[in-house]
């Protein structure tokens, strides 16, 4: 599993950048392209019988977002991406927060019913969101898990009591401790609920 390319763009298309790192190129698949030619893209690799696919990402948030967004049914990494480079994922996270289909149907490929799927299997994993997008400054803890779940809008207390039903970070990759957080948050909301 690639989790993430180092290395420097030497070629851009339309929805990709090839990002050569040691002498390979990588064809990765971006929301938007990297501001800077050097880059660290956290990734997400698809295998499928007839291909493999890399889904690159600046920040852990988005590449959080990206796993959250393919776990529902019917949405698919292309579909993801296309939410993905029509809205940062802080205004993602409050139109699921706030029911806004339209926001969500806005991106290319994504109708009104998936939207509405979005809305309805992500509501309780997304949390409260913020106002302002949350920066990594102000967390207490280097935990990238535990930065991803404040930046889709759980409060620093919520996610750290979401983390406690996750894997420990040596034992689990960032992306699984996220999803067994999720899991756990989403559970706790439908009890609550």
């Amino acid at each position: 599993m690639i989790a993430a390319v180092r290395g420097r763009v030497i070629a851009r298309g339309t929805d990709h950048v090839v990002v050569e790192t040691s002498g390979v190129g990588y064809k990765i698949f971006v929301p938007r392209h990297p501001s800077r030619d050097e880059v660290l893209l956290h990734t997400h690799q698809v295998v499928r019988e007839d291909a493999q696919s890399l889904y690159g990402f600046e920040t852990r948030e988005e590449l959080a977002l990206f796993d959250l967004l393919i776990g529902v049914s019917g949405v698919g990494p292309k579909a993801a991406m296309a939410i993905l480079s029509v809205a940062r994922p802080a205004e993602i996270a409050s139109a699921i927060a706030s029911s806004d289909t339209a926001a969500l149907a806005r991106a290319p490929g994504v109708g009104k019913k998936t939207a509405e799927r979005l809305i309805v299997d992500l509501r309780g994993k997304i949390g409260r969101v913020a106002g302002e997008p949350a920066t990594g400054a102000a967390l207490p803890t280097d935990d990238d898990a535990h930065a991803a779940l404040v930046a889709l809008g759980y409060t620093a207390s919520e996610a750290s009591m979401a983390l406690q039903g996750a894997p420990p970070s040596g034992r689990a990759s960032t992306e699984e401790r996220v999803a067994a957080a999720l899991r756990t948050a989403g559970r706790a909301a439908v009890a609550g609920g």
